[in-house]
C-alpha cells in the first residue's frame, strides 16, 4: 500500500515538472531566437537547419531550467496535496514526512545524474555546434568586409586591395594581394580584374571562397630563392576553405569538463597557447568547471526545499509558499552571482562561492523540514 502511494505521489509529480521544464526552455529560447529572426528569415536555410540550431540551444538551457522547474512543481504538487487534504491522510495512514517526499527526492536525483552527464560532453558539444552554424549563418559577413580602396585583411596572411569593388566583393577591378607562405617566403599579385566565389555546404557547415584573377602578374620567391615573375591571363585562387573553425573563438562553454579540467592544470601561457585563453578566460573556464557540478546539485536540493515549502504553506499558518518560494529564489540567485563576483576579484574561493549559497539553501530546507513535525 505505502508503494503503492509513492508511486502515485511520482506520477502526479513528473507530468507538472515536464510542464514547468518546457515553459521555462521556450521562454529562454524564445530571447535567443528573437535576436536572430533577421538570420534565419533572410537566408536560404532548410527547415531542418533551423530545428536542429533550435535544438542546440534548446539543451543549452536545460541546467538552467532544469532547477527551478523542479523547485515549483514540487512546491505546486505539495501545496496540492495539502490543500486537498491528501497529506493528512497519508500521515494518518502511517506514511511518515520522509516517506512522503521519497518519491520526489528520487526523480530529482535521477535528474541530478542526468544534467550531471549532459554537462561533461553533450552540452560543451552542443554550445560549439551552435557556435558553428551561427557562424555559418554570418558567413557573407566576411565578404562585406571587402570595400573599394580599402584594404581587406579579416583572412589570415592574406592581404587584399582592390581600386573597385561591387557590393560583397564579388567583382574587383585593379586587383592586389599579398600572401605569406610561411618562412618567410611572400608572394604578390597583381591582376587587372577579379571575380569571388563564394560556395557554403549546409549540411557540412563549410565555406569555400575562390579568387578568378583576369590579366595580371605574380611576384614571388622560386625555390633557389631567387624573385621570378611569372604572368597569367587568368589565375585560379582559393582563398579559403572550411574557415568556420579558423574564425571560431573557443570559449569556456564549448570544452568537456575534462578539458576544463586540464585547463585548471595548466600555466597562463600554456593555456594561452592551447585555447588562446587570457586570465579572464581562464577564470571563466575554472568557474564553468564548478559551476556544472553545482548545476546538478542544485536540482536535488531545490527539490528537497520545495517538499518542506509546499507540505507547511497550507498546514496551520496560513503562509504562502509560492511567495516564500519566489523570495528563497530571488536570495539564492542575489546570493550566488554576488558571491561570484567577489571570486572574480580573487576575494574568495571559486568553489566557495559556487557552493555556498546551495548550501545555505540545503540548510533552509532542514529548517523547514524539521518544521513539518510542527504543521501535523
Amino acid at each position: 500500500m505505502k508503494l503503492l502511494l509513492q508511486r502515485y505521489l511520482a506520477a502526479q509529480f513528473i507530468m507538472p515538472l515536464v510542464l514547468s521544464t518546457a515553459f521555462f526552455i521556450a521562454f529562454l529560447l524564445t530571447f535567443e531566437l528573437f535576436k536572430m529572426t533577421e538570420l534565419l528569415v533572410t537566408r536560404d536555410i532548410s527547415i531542418w537547419f533551423i530545428v536542429t540550431l533550435i535544438g542546440n540551444i534548446a539543451l543549452t538551457f536545460v541546467p538552467l531550467s532544469l532547477p527551478i522547474a523542479v523547485f515549483f512543481s514540487t512546491i505546486y504538487c505539495l501545496n496540492r496535496l495539502s490543500s486537498d487534504s491528501e497529506y493528512i491522510a497519508m500521515r494518518a495512514g502511517g506514511l511518515t514526512k520522509s516517506r512522503i517526499i521519497v518519491p520526489f527526492l528520487v526523480i530529482s536525483g535521477l535528474l541530478t545524474v542526468s544534467v550531471f552527464q549532459l554537462n561533461q560532453n553533450l552540452i560543451p558539444q552542443s554550445n560549439r555546434e551552435f557556435k558553428r552554424k551561427v557562424n555559418y549563418l554570418t558567413s557573407s559577413g566576411v565578404l562585406a568586409g571587402i570595400k573599394e580602396g580599402q584594404f581587406f585583411t579579416l583572412i589570415p596572411e592574406l592581404t587584399l586591395f582592390a581600386t573597385k569593388a561591387s557590393k560583397y566583393g564579388r567583382e574587383l577591378q585593379e586587383v592586389f594581394l599579398h600572401l605569406k607562405q610561411g618562412e618567410g617566403k611572400e608572394k604578390v599579385i597583381l591582376a587587372a580584374s577579379g571575380e569571388l566565389l563564394f560556395e557554403r555546404d549546409p549540411k557540412e557547415l563549410t565555406e569555400r571562397l575562390t579568387l578568378i584573377l583576369h590579366d595580371g602578374n605574380i611576384v614571388g620567391q622560386s625555390e633557389g630563392k631567387d624573385i621570378e615573375k611569372i604572368n597569367f591571363t587568368k589565375y585560379v585562387f582559393p582563398v579559403s576553405q572550411n574557415q568556420f573553425e579558423d574564425r571560431i573563438s573557443i570559449k569556456e562553454t564549448m570544452l568537456s569538463s575534462k578539458e576544463l579540467e586540464g585547463v585548471m592544470k595548466m600555466s597562463p601561457k600554456e593555456a594561452e597557447e592551447v585555447y588562446r585563453f587570457n586570465k579572464k578566460d581562464i577564470f571563466n573556464a575554472k568557474y564553468e568547471y564548478w559551476s556544472r557540478k553545482n548545476g546538478a546539485l542544485v536540482c536535488f536540493i531545490f527539490c528537497f526545499l520545495g517538499c518542506t515549502l509546499g507540505v507547511s504553506g497550507n498546514r496551520g499558518k496560513g503562509r504562502n509558499s509560492g511567495l516564500i518560494g519566489l523570495g528563497c529564489l530571488i536570495s539564492y540567485y542575489g546570493m550566488y552571482f554576488g558571491l561570484v563576483s567577489l571570486a572574480k576579484s580573487g576575494s574568495l574561493p571559486i568553489p566557495v562561492a559556487v557552493f555556498l549559497p546551495v548550501t545555505v539553501m540545503a540548510g533552509l530546507g532542514t529548517w523547514f523540514y524539521r518544521q513539518l513535525d510542527w504543521q501535523s
